[in-house]
C-alpha cells in the first residue's frame, strides 16, 4: 500500500514537471517594437531647427553637429600674470580709466585663466598655463600683471574709498586713521568699489636679467633692511628698483578688445577680484545613441533601437510605450524562470519519493 501511494505521488510530480516544461516551450516572448523614423549612416535628423548628422556603425552610433554660436568665457584673477604676444594698446596718462585696445594680434597666455562654457578640447578655448609669479619670460611676448584699482591685497590703495563725506585715505597700501565706519570701507578694505577698468603692469624676470647682464657679479640679491640690491662686478651696488627699467603699463576697460588665444575677445566685466572675458566661437557637439536607452536632443527625448543588420537605427518618441513593452518582456522572463523552477522541483520530488518508498523494511 505504501508503494502504491508513492507511485501515485511520483506520477503526479512527473506530470507537473512535464506540464511546466511544455509551457516553457510553447510560450511566446513578447516583442519590443519601436515605431519611429529609420536612419542610416549620413542621414540628417532635424530637431528644433538644428540639423544633426547620424553616424551608425556596427550597432553603435551618435548624432553630431557644429554649434557655431557658442559663448565662451575666461577669467583672470587680480594679481595674476599674462604673456602678451604682439598685442598693442593705446597708452593712458597716469594709468587712468578710459583707455582701450588699439589692435591685437596673437594669443595671450595666463596663469590664472579659467575657461567655461565649452570643453577643454574646443579649439580656441584653451589657456596655456605658466608660473603665476611672472618669473618666466618668452621672447615672443612681454609679461604683464593684472592690477585692479582699489583691489590690491584687499586694501583701499592708490586712492580714497569714500561714500558721502566718509573717506579712508590709503597709506602704504592700508587705510590709515582706522576704519571708515560710515564710508563702506570698514577695516581698511574697499567694500563696494565700482570698477570698470584694470591696469596691465609689466612684470620682469629678475633672475634672467641678472644672468644676462655681464656687469652684475652674480644672480644673488643682497638685502639690507628689507631693500634688495644688485651687486656689480666692480664692487658697487644699486637698488633693484633703480636697476630695473620703468615698467610699461596699459589700461583696459570693459568692452575693449583683448588678445586671447587668437579669438575675437572682449572684456565682459571687471570687479575687485578679477577680470572676465567673453567671445563667440564654434564647438563640436555629439550625442551617443545606445540601444534601448533614452537620448535627449534639444528638448526632445528619443529611444534608440538598432536594426538586425546593425546598420540602421530607429529613433522613436514613444518612450513610455517602449518602456511598457520592456516591462512586459521582463515579466515574461520571470514567468519562464518560475516554470523552470516548478519542473526541476517536481522531478526532484518524484525522485525523492521513489527513493524513500523502496527503502528496505526491517523485519
Amino acid at each position: 500500500m505504501q508503494r502504491r501511494a508513492a507511485a501515485v505521488y511520483i506520477v503526479f510530480f512527473v506530470v507537473v514537471a512535464i506540464a511546466a516544461y511544455s509551457l516553457t516551450t510553447v510560450a511566446e516572448e513578447p516583442s519590443v517594437s519601436v515605431e519611429g523614423q529609420n536612419y542610416t549612416q549620413g542621414d540628417t535628423l532635424d530637431v528644433e531647427g538644428q540639423a544633426w548628422m547620424v553616424n551608425v556603425s556596427d550597432g553603435s552610433g551618435q548624432l553630431s553637429r557644429v554649434n557655431e554660436s557658442v559663448r565662451f568665457t575666461a577669467s583672470f584673477a587680480n594679481n595674476s600674470t599674462l604673456l602678451f604676444q604682439n598685442g598693442t594698446y593705446r597708452s593712458v596718462p597716469n594709468g587712468s580709466g578710459g583707455g582701450g585696445a588699439a589692435g591685437t594680434t596673437g594669443p595671450a597666455t595666463t596663469s590664472a585663466a579659467t575657461t567655461t562654457g565649452g570643453s577643454a578640447t574646443t579649439p580656441g578655448a584653451n589657456a596655456t598655463t605658466a608660473p603665476s609669479g611672472g618669473d618666466t619670460n618668452d621672447s615672443a611676448g612681454t609679461r604683464f600683471r593684472v592690477v585692479i584699482a582699489n583691489a590690491t591685497e584687499g586694501n583701499a590703495s592708490a586712492g580714497n574709498a569714500s561714500a558721502g563725506n566718509a573717506s579712508a585715505n590709503a597709506s602704504s597700501g592700508n587705510a590709515s586713521g582706522g576704519n571708515a565706519s560710515a564710508g563702506n570701507a570698514s577695516g581698511g578694505n574697499a567694500a563696494a568699489v565700482n570698477v570698470s577698468s584694470f591696469t596691465l603692469r609689466e612684470s620682469f624676470d629678475v633672475t634672467q636679467r641678472l644672468q644676462a647682464d655681464s656687469d652684475v657679479a652674480d644672480t644673488l640679491l643682497s638685502t639690507v633692511n628689507g631693500t634688495q640690491y644688485v651687486r656689480y662686478r666692480n664692487g658697487t651696488t644699486q637698488q633693484l628698483d633703480e636697476y630695473l627699467p620703468t615698467p610699461e603699463t596699459r589700461n583696459v576697460s570693459v568692452g575693449d578688445s583683448f588678445p586671447y588665444q587668437n579669438n575675437s575677445t572682449s572684456v565682459a566685466g571687471v570687479n575687485t577680484s578679477g577680470v572676465s572675458l567673453a567671445w563667440e566661437g564654434t564647438r563640436n557637439e555629439s550625442v551617443e545613441l545606445a540601444a534601448g536607452e533614452n537620448v535627449t536632443v534639444g528638448n526632445t527625448t528619443y529611444v534608440a533601437q538598432y536594426g538586425a543588420d546593425n546598420s540602421t537605427v530607429t529613433l522613436s518618441r514613444d518612450v513610455a510605450g517602449y518602456q511598457a513593452e520592456l516591462a512586459d518582456q521582463a515579466e515574461f522572463h520571470d514567468r519562464i524562470l518560475g516554470l523552470w523552477g516548478i519542473a526541476v522541483i517536481s522531478i526532484l520530488a518524484a525522485i525523492l519519493i521513489a527513493g524513500l518508498a523502496y527503502l528496505p523494511v526491517r523485519g
